[in-house]
């Protein structure tokens, strides 16, 4: 168990390192947005304005710019109140060096003030973020939703998922990143628990740290029971799987539909992996170690994802195989004199 996890976690956070390779511009997309009141009346030293100049930005919410807003600049003590333009900015430049200042707004009954800027090698960006009503009341409705009874629905598996292989002892584990995504805005019941059937060689399946407690791993089988509440429910798993010849076959359906194929392989003596489901591969490293990112289309519901693995360390068989057959030859023979041999009479 604990060989799993800490193979796990040092495999995870290499994949979040590589996916840009296979999702490029997508995952980015999908990285999460800091709260934006976090970042309400911050000062920003920046370049691209001229020295002696600052600028405020009045927003609402995520970023809604709000034209029309009157700003108070309060410079070494004294009020210039400047409207915001149609991008939300209001600006007042031509500020000697050592100018100390803050910005402030009252947008619907709050009131928005900057930190204290003081005026010195660059311009100042200052952002002031008002509350969006809409955006609270959605929350709250969102968390009401999401304490409803669950409905029919599905979930599908997120672009986060993948499947990770490493070498350890000479033994080859599996990892399974599943990131279930439930689009809806309340729990869902999928009819029953979304069951993951493993390859029938799989051994020692477990379910990581980390995981959501809704995961539990049997024999060569994984369960994940709804019902889902809405967004991610995030499972990690693992397995050893046995392999002779040093090729290794995985066969592994999706119960629901996979976003896209993301296989990560850890690369060791020049292993090659192939797949009908997979476009490409590349290789890529971190920390000198090397690593084959595989990228496919996604799978519809039901349809399995196959991959092989090739060119895996392993003892040679034929001796074994060798020992087995003159054995089987041995016992042969003696079944055969056995039946064959005449009996002999003894005469009186």
């Amino acid at each position: 168990m604990i060989r799993y996890r800490r193979a796990a976690v040092w495999l995870f956070m290499l994949a979040a390192l590589v996916v840009g390779v296979v999702a490029g511009p997508v995952a980015h997309a999908q990285v999460a947005m800091p709260n934006p009141k976090e970042m309400s009346g911050n000062v920003l030293p920046v370049n691209d304005i001229p020295v002696g100049t600052v600028t405020v930005r009045v927003v609402r919410g995520a970023f809604k710019n709000i034209p029309g807003q009157p700003v108070d600049f309060l410079i070494a003590g004294k009020k210039r109140t400047v409207v915001t333009d149609a991008n939300g900015r209001a600006e007042v430049s031509g500020l000697a060096r050592g100018t100390q200042l803050t910005a402030e707004a009252t947008v619907d009954g709050e009131k928005l003030v900057s930190k204290p800027a003081v005026v010195e090698s660059s311009g100042l960006r200052i952002i002031l973020v008002a509350t969006d009503r809409e955006d609270v009341a959605r929350a709250a409705e969102d968390k009401a939703l999401a304490s409803a009874p669950a409905v029919k629905g599905i979930v599908v598996l997120g672009p986060e998922s993948r499947i990770i292989t490493e070498m350890s002892n000479d033994r080859l584990h599996i990892y399974y990143v599943l990131d279930i995504i439930n689009t809806a805005r309340t729990p869902v019941d999928i009819g029953g628990p979304l069951i993951f059937d493993l390859p029938r060689e799989a051994r020692g399946a477990t379910v990581l740290q980390g995981s959501s407690p809704q995961a539990v791993a049997a024999g060569a089988r994984l369960r994940v029971t709804g019902p889902f509440a809405p967004g991610s429910t995030h499972v990690e798993a693992a397995y050893e799987l046995p392999y002779s010849g040093g090729v290794a076959v995985v066969n592994q359906p999706f119960p629901a539909a996979l976003d896209r194929v993301t296989l990560l392989v850890q690369q060791i003596g020049g292993l090659t992996v192939k797949s009908p489901q997979v476009a490409s591969v590349r290789s890529t490293s971190d920390r000198g170690q090397e690593i084959l990112v595989g990228a496919g289309p996604g799978l519809a519901p039901g349809q399995t994802l196959s991959f092989e693995i090739a060119g895996l360390p392993h003892r040679a068989t034929w001796p074994r195989t060798l020992a087995l057959t003159l054995a089987s030859i041995i016992v042969a023979a003696g079944v055969w004199g056995a039946v064959t041999a005449r009996p002999r009479y003894r005469v009186a």
